[in-house]
């Protein structure tokens, strides 16, 4: 039997919170062991395993990037087993985002920079209306503009630069592949 309506929208929105709060002394109650996130690939290693310890990596992983995350619902829609929330994420950039593109693993170091991206997200729930699964469509080119990151100016390369030269964006990798627990800040 599928949850219901009402419980999966609740399901989502507590996900919102574990990374408005960091608190995920309940992620097994919304999280299957079988969990998978189709947006993991550019994430740290750890948020590739499935189930509550990749979910508890990503939200550590924005944690450690953004401050003063929040997620605005501006709509939901249930489908059988399946939730498209569509959500205007807030934040601001205080720690690097490190982001892997294959073998690749790119640093940009913080702004200090606020933004407010659209998103949709869409899981799939099992019976005990935990999420089995998860992708969401994001608007990174205007989060990457509003961070000022892109285009790359001067001040952008600069600061590249200065993290490079200093061993922060080095620190900031081993962080990243699980090699080295200090942050890079």
């Amino acid at each position: 039997m599928i949850a219901t309506e009402h419980r999966l929208k609740e399901q989502v929105r507590r996900s919102y919170r574990a990374f408005e709060t960091g608190d995920l002394s309940d992620v097994a109650d919304y999280i299957a062991p079988t969990w998978h996130n189709r947006e993991a690939a550019a994430e740290p290693p750890a948020a590739r395993q499935p189930g509550p310890a990749g979910f508890v990596a990503t939200v550590a992983w924005l944690r450690g990037t953004y401050s003063d995350i929040r997620f605005v619902e501006r709509e939901t829609l249930v489908e059988d087993d399946v939730v498209v929330s569509r959500v205007t994420m807030h934040g601001r950039q205080t720690g690097p985002l490190v982001v892997q593109e294959g073998e690749a693993v790119r640093v940009l170091p913080p702004t200090g920079r606020r933004f407010a991206v659209e998103h949709v997200h869409v899981a799939r729930f099992d019976a005990a209306g935990r999420a089995l699964t998860h992708e969401a469509v994001r608007d990174d080119l205007g989060w990457l503009v509003q961070l000022g990151h892109f285009p790359p100016t001067p001040a952008v390369l600069w600061r590249g630069l200065v993290w490079a030269v200093t061993g922060r964006a080095a620190r900031a990798k081993r962080a990243f592949l699980g090699t080295d627990s200090r942050p890079a800040r």
